[in-house]
């Protein structure tokens, strides 16, 4: 080259390129140190455990979900058994007061019937007296009916015995 002649653009293409190569190759060298320092790596653990941690918890929070769906489906169902029972509860009570009723209704006949029982009892006693008397009379008369007639029969007997001996 001759001394106090410029450079042309290809000297300054090639002065900016290896300008630029060391600016580059100083930021890698900075980037590598800063790369591999304590702090970067604490900082990469710490993210990795922030990342598991996150991971672990929407593994829980899925889990709680399903957990919350399946009380829901259980709660359901027991309002469901709930809603059931108390409707048999109440058919239940329908046919207790039916059955209340039927059990007073009863005993009001059971009473009437009581009552009738002993009116009958009642009108057996006084027909047995009435009888007892009926019949008292009817031997009376019956003992003095045969009285009278005794002599008679006795004769109609000996009357037939002898018949019988003869023939």
């Amino acid at each position: 080259m001759v001394p106090g002649r410029s450079l042309g653009w290809q000297g300054w293409l090639v002065g900016f390129l290896i300008l630029a190569v060391l600016g580059l190759t100083v930021a890698l060298i900075i980037f590598v140190v800063k790369a591999n320092s304590k702090a970067c790596k604490d900082g990469l653990l710490a993210e990795e455990e922030c990342h598991s941690v996150t991971r672990l918890l929407e593994v829980q929070l899925t889990q709680a979900w399903e957990g919350l769906l399946r009380n829901e489906v259980q709660a359901a169902t027991c309002n469901e058994t709930v809603v059931t029972l108390l409707a048999s509860l109440e058919m239940e009570k329908a046919q207790s007061q039916e059955w209340l009723a039927k059990g007073e209704e009863l005993r009001g006949e059971i009473e009437e019937l009581k009552h009738k029982l002993q009116n009958a009892s009642v009108e057996a006693e006084r027909l047995r007296k009435g009888a007892e008397t009926s019949s008292k009379k009817k031997e009376i008369a019956s003992a003095s009916s045969l009285k009278a007639l005794s002599p008679l029969v006795v004769s109609v007997h000996l009357l037939l015995a002898f018949v019988a001996l003869l023939a």
